[in-house]
């Protein structure tokens, strides 16, 4: 990897840091419709959410993906042609395409594959090691090793 990838690279990452940031954000303020049950110890939606990917996924889980999916979409929708390009090209097909395509001077993205890059490598990927009070407490309470 030269220095103009490596720097387009640390580029993308920090802006889907910062975008999984936001929605991770939104996703806590989202306390209203737990699907834990209205007795449960978890706070938000985020909660929730880290909870399944730490002890499995239940029944409502196209659901937390689909509200996810939503933000992420909805945090995309201001932001900059040039940076979704950016952050395209680090997505698996924006490489496989950056690979093939070398001398195209027009990138075309697909806002599905950045959404999909920043669920997985970044939102829930954070959801799977996350933790607070809560978090600990639901553990504690219902999950037996």
């Amino acid at each position: 990897m030269n220095h103009r990838d490596k720097i387009i690279s640390t580029y993308a990452q920090q802006e889907c840091k910062r975008i999984a940031n936001k929605v991770i954000s939104a996703l806590q303020k989202m306390k209203d419709n737990l699907q834990s049950g209205e007795d449960t110890i978890l706070k938000n939606i985020w909660d929730e959410i880290c909870i399944q990917m730490q002890v499995g996924e239940s029944f409502y889980w196209g659901a937390y993906l689909l509200t996810i999916r939503q933000i992420i979409d909805s945090k995309l929708f201001n932001i900059d042609h040039f940076i979704k390009q950016v952050i395209w090209i680090e997505t698996k097909y924006g490489m496989e395409w950056s690979f093939d395509n070398e001398e195209e001077e027009t990138i075309l993205i697909c806002d599905d594959d950045i959404i999909d890059h920043i669920l997985y490598d970044y939102v829930l990927l954070v959801a799977n090691d996350y933790t607070n009070k809560r978090i600990e407490k639901y553990h504690e309470l219902f999950c037996f090793d």
